[in-house]
């Protein structure tokens, strides 16, 4: 293979490249290609080349199978993208594999539908594999007819290019240029093999400048690596104020002390989904019933919106579940602790975390047996718990979790059934079914004697977004949509009052505050100090990759969100108006105090 022939190379995997960065980030700035793009496309050409200077034919098909699954995760990352707004990593395809072995097909083909959905909505760009197998294919060919062979894939690039939205980007039409005049280069020896190494030595050199902030990386290494944080972290032994500490005693400390709780948290509903703050939000009777007579918080922060670590931090009361739960508390101080939920608990490790919190009482899909919905928490689900709680009349907490508001959204009752097949219309469905749902399950409790005069908390673990700054779903970027969530502590004792803001590291400090059980080491503390330090952590969490892709700081009135995929830094207040995009040194600043805070307490 001759140095012009593998030129080639590069210039068609430049143009594949670059064409799905415009299709995966349409309409924004990182649309652009990256001088990061046009490095990955001359390693790719030079690896096989080098692979077949080496092992001959077989190791020409060996290194085109390993760039064939490169293009593919990219391929696969921009539609993903499209729809989600969550990037693919290697993490991402180890839980798709499991999630078609081990859980019931409805929880996981609407996936695989909605992104097949994008590719019929995008056709140009679903035919992106017949060029890349085209050009893979062609050292295969007879040697006379690689010239023509290289000139047909450049014109089915070409058409296919003119199909994409990436037809508008001059790089994408010079690489096919560049391309097509390299097309009928004469095959001639092969360059020396260390002009090829060379050339793959430029990857982690440009890996080191991309750390630094000096080269855009390209969207084939920041699909397959973690990408770089945009500041340095610099560990400092001083107390910097996001250590844990023992939670104050409140005002309150002891007011319903013995008396039984129900916390309960609701999948992905966001404060701006009900009614009661959004004029086209879903009627919710019984929440509304409960916010007519509680303490309320009209700005409650789910600091990471993934629900594992939704978990950690309620029952932690920290960012992290390092040592001894506000679970466990409440356990030695003789409550009985239980947790119900028709989801199955197994999947993505929430079984784990439940245990290491030291919940006594586990019912979820896999005890109640079979397909069950949150429909059946009130029937099915209150008897497993009357039979599985211990005997004796010792105090409870009980945690509720329902997740039919997950997506897809499941309505279930046809009563339900009232927008439109929509996807926030069916949401706000399914979240009006959860309301009845938790009506019938709290009536049902109180009335067989599970629950007696109970606290009743009610949240949700995270928040959805519905296209807020560009984002979808959850765990996907730290906007209020999927932050702000809604809170109500509900009691007779307690005072209608409103408070501020508060955080779900305030919960459980609040819940042993008022039992007066004395809480662990907490990042939060009892809702009824005024004085509470507004500084927060915010993080999406690893749903697909091992490293965060989205996370931010609020500290006062300002809040910082930090893009790692789409290069963003925003500054803005805890609703997200107005929300400014910061550059240069302000930029530097703030990437610097989110980055610090985030490693700091170790969440990266």
């Amino acid at each position: 293979m001759s140095t012009l022939a593998i030129a080639y190379d590069a210039a068609i995997a430049f143009v594949i490249l670059a064409a799905s960065r415009a299709v995966k980030f349409a309409g924004q700035a990182t649309a652009r290609p990256a001088l990061g793009d046009g490095l990955w496309a001359a390693a790719l050409a030079a690896g096989a080349a080098l692979a077949e200077l080496a092992g001959g034919p077989a190791g020409r098909a060996a290194a085109g199978v390993v760039v064939l699954a490169v293009l593919a995760t990219v391929w696969i990352g921009a539609a993903i993208w499209r729809v989600f707004t969550v990037e693919v990593g290697r993490l991402a395809f180890d839980g798709m594999a499991q999630s078609r072995s081990f859980r019931e097909p409805e929880e996981v083909d609407w996936v695989r539908d909605w992104t097949i959905s994008f590719y019929r909505d995008n056709p140009g760009f679903a035919l992106l594999p017949l060029p890349v197998i085209g050009w893979l294919a062609v050292p295969f060919l007879p040697v006379h007819a690689h010239g023509a062979a290289r000139v047909a894939v450049v014109a089915v690039l070409v058409a296919w290019l003119a199909t994409t939205s990436a037809r508008t980007r001059a790089s994408c039409w010079l690489g096919c240029a560049l391309a097509a005049a390299l097309a009928p280069a004469a095959s001639t020896p092969p360059p020396p093999w260390w002009h090829l190494a060379t050339v793959l030595a430029l990857l982690p050199a440009g890996r080191l400048l991309r750390r630094r902030g000096l080269l855009r990386g390209s969207i084939a290494g920041d699909c397959l690596l973690p990408r770089p944080w945009p500041a340095p972290y610099r560990p400092s032994a001083v107390a910097d104020g996001w250590q844990a500490r023992p939670p104050r005693r409140s005002p309150y400390a002891g007011a319903l002390h013995g008396h039984d709780v129900l916390l309960i948290t609701m999948e992905s509903v966001g404060r701006d989904h009900l009614a009661r703050f959004t004029p086209d939000g879903a009627r919710t009777p019984f929440l509304d019933a409960l916010y007519a007579h509680a303490v309320v918080s009209p700005r409650h922060v789910a600091p990471s919106p993934l629900t594992t670590n939704a978990h950690v931090l309620l029952a932690h009361g920290r960012y992290r579940a390092d040592g001894e739960s506000q679970v466990h508390r409440l356990n030695a101080a003789g409550y009985r602790t239980a947790y119900l939920t028709s989801a199955r608990t197994s999947y993505y490790g929430l079984r784990d975390i439940l245990a290491e919190a030291g919940y006594e009482t586990l019912v979820d899909r896999a005890r109640l047996g079979g397909h069950v919905t949150d429909r059946e928490l009130p029937t099915a689900g209150a008897d497993a718990l009357l039979a599985d709680l211990p005997a004796g009349r010792a105090p409870l907490f009980l945690h509720v979790h329902t997740t039919d508001t997950h997506v897809p959204y499941r309505v279930r009752d046809p009563r339900f059934r009232r927008r439109g097949d929509g996807r926030r219309e069916r949401f706000l469905d399914a979240l009006e079914e959860s309301d009845d749902t938790l009506r019938r399950l709290h009536e049902t409790l109180v009335e067989r004697g599970v629950l007696r005069d109970p606290l009743i908390v009610l949240t949700a673990d995270h928040g959805e977004s519905f296209g807020q700054l560009g984002y979808h779903f959850h765990a996907t970027a730290v906007t209020a949509e999927q932050t702000l969530v809604p809170l109500a502590a509900v009691h007779p004792t307690l005072p209608a009052v409103q408070i501020p803001w508060s955080s779900h590291l305030d919960v459980l400090p609040t819940i042993l505050d008022l039992t007066g059980v004395a809480a662990a080491p907490s990042h939060g503390e009892s809702l009824f100090h005024p004085d509470r330090t507004r500084r927060l952590a915010l993080w999406v969490g690893h749903p697909m990759r091992r490293s965060t892709s989205c996370y931010g700081l609020i500290d006062g009135e300002r809040k910082l969100m930090i893009d790692l995929v789409t290069e963003r830094c925003f500054e803005s207040d805890w609703e997200d108006r107005s929300p400014r995009s910061l550059h240069g040194q302000e930029r530097r600043h703030a990437a610097r105090s989110a980055t610090t805070a985030l490693r700091r307490l170790g969440l990266d």
